[in-house]
Formats: structure tokens, C-alpha cells, sequence
């Protein structure tokens, strides 16, 4: 994961979310991933919905990592990233 990532799953990480929601079990591996040690690497389709889920949430995440979210989805949509 990339530093970027990292912040982004940790804010997603402490988002409340609706019961028998998915998004929420991605959430928290997600966050724990990014507090490992350990390198993770995110496939492309993590990648995706980390970063959409970040703006879906967007009420509850600080502006900035919103922005950030946002920035790196119009990168990865440049580069053919599909979901």
C-alpha cells in the first residue's frame, strides 16, 4: 500500500456504516492492512473501491483525504484501471 492509501483506509477505517453492508468487512481489513508492517499490496479492484468508498463515505472523512481520494481516482482512470 501507499502512504496515500494508508491514510485513506485508516479515515475509511473509523466510518460508521450501515448493518450487512460489505463495504464495512473491506473497511476494517483495509485499516488493519495499512497498520501492518508488513508490505501489502492492493490489486486493482482494492485499489477501486477503497477509493470510491472513500467518497462515498465522504461525510464522515476529513475533506482532505476526500480530495486525496478524489485526485487518486482521476489518476487511476487515466491508466485504465478498471473494476
Amino acid at each position: 500500500m501507499t502512504d496515500n492509501e494508508k491514510t485513506i483506509a485508516r479515515a475509511l477505517g473509523a466510518c460508521t456504516f450501515p448493518l450487512g453492508v460489505a463495504t464495512k468487512r473491506f473497511a476494517k481489513d483495509m485499516a488493519a492492512c495499512a497498520t501492518q508492517e508488513q508490505p501489502y499490496s492492493l490489486s486493482p479492484a482494492q485499489r477501486r473501491y477503497l477509493l470510491t468508498a472513500a467518497v462515498r463515505y465522504r461525510r464522515q472523512i476529513s475533506p482532505e483525504v476526500v480530495a486525496l481520494a478524489e485526485a487518486e481516482l482521476h489518476v487511476g482512470a487515466g491508466q485504465g484501471v478498471s473494476c
